[in-house]
């Protein structure tokens, strides 16, 4: 009887570490699928650089409003706006936007900008061309920067689209 509970006892410890190594396999997983399923529904609206000049033919029958919205991560001592929280612009024409960043710390400061838009599904039709947030930036004690972005909203975004939200999220990357 002691050798049947027994034997009952090394089975289920040995279904219990099954269990943990699939699950930590699939957590380990997690991240590129999550990746993936991102890049395929468009979800998270993380933006993507474009190396070329895009060159679209400007839609003037259409007006897109885009707002732009600046946010600062947890610990990140920079002062960072928009020149102007929002525009209303044709599809195809390129839209210069200015960011001014400030280091409010009395350090020397890495930082870098993630860009995003909402809604995400109208991520693939929002073309960065120029970014500061394709480079870390460094700011000096005090310095203030003016740094440009150049996007593209593609004519061919589906005309439900009226409004969107291109953001910028400065992170302090100074000791990663």
């Amino acid at each position: 009887m002691a050798s049947d509970l027994e034997q009952k006892n090394k089975k289920t410890v040995r279904a219990l570490l099954l269990l943990v190594l699939v699950m930590f396999l699939f957590a380990v997983a997690l991240i590129p699928l999550y990746d993936i399923l991102c890049e395929i529904t468009g979800i998270n609206g993380k933006t993507r650089q474009e190396s070329s000049v895009l060159n679209y033919t400007v839609d003037t029958q259409r007006e897109i409003t885009i707002e732009f919205i600046t946010s600062i991560g947890a610990g990140t001592g920079l002062e960072f706006k928009a020149e102007k929280y929002q525009l209303k612009v044709h599809p195809g024409e390129v839209i210069k936007m200015t960011y001014t960043a400030r280091n409010k710390t009395d350090k020397r400061m890495f930082a870098k900008a993630n860009p995003s838009v909402t809604p995400g599904p109208a991520v693939g039709y929002v073309k960065n061309t120029k970014c500061f947030c394709f480079e870390t930036q460094v700011f000096e004690v005090g310095e203030t920067k003016h740094l440009e972005v150049h996007i593209v909203i593609d004519p061919a975004l589906p005309e439900h689209y009226k409004r969107l939200t291109f953001g910028l999220t400065f992170y302090d990357t100074t000791n990663k």
